[in-house]
């Protein structure tokens, strides 16, 4: 497999700066990887948070066992429909999508150098 293909799919499909870490670019690496999980952190905890309000709520007996009841605690809670979190899950995909982008633009400038400079 090809150097170019292989850090693609380690920054798309494992996690966000593999890639670079493959390229040996640390510096870029350790960026990607602590803005990307620094971020999804913060996304898992509050979801957490929000969510264990509710069950809470269940548990005292303030909203029944019916998923309808369920979901709209959810939804006034803020776990669902919340624009701060669908924001922060669109600023991920971007890391993503970047750190993805970024590895093979990198990658394809060090395969372009090694041929050049064999030729």
């Amino acid at each position: 497999m090809k150097q170019t293909t292989k850090v693609i799919l380690l920054s798309l499909l494992v996690f966000p700066g593999i890639g670079h870490l493959v390229l040996k670019k640390y510096a870029i690496a350790i960026g990607f990887i602590a803005s990307f999980a620094y971020l999804l952190l913060g996304l898992v905890k509050d979801i957490h948070d929000k969510t264990q309000q509710v069950i809470e709520s269940m548990i005292r007996g303030e909203i029944p066992m019916q998923v309808s009841a369920i979901r709209q605690a959810l939804i006034d809670h803020g776990a669902l429909d919340n624009p701060n979190l669908t924001t922060i899950g669109y600023i991920l995909l971007i890391i993503w999508v970047l750190a993805a982008f970024d590895a093979y633009r990198i990658s394809n400038n060090s395969s372009n150098n090694i041929t050049e400079q064999s030729s």
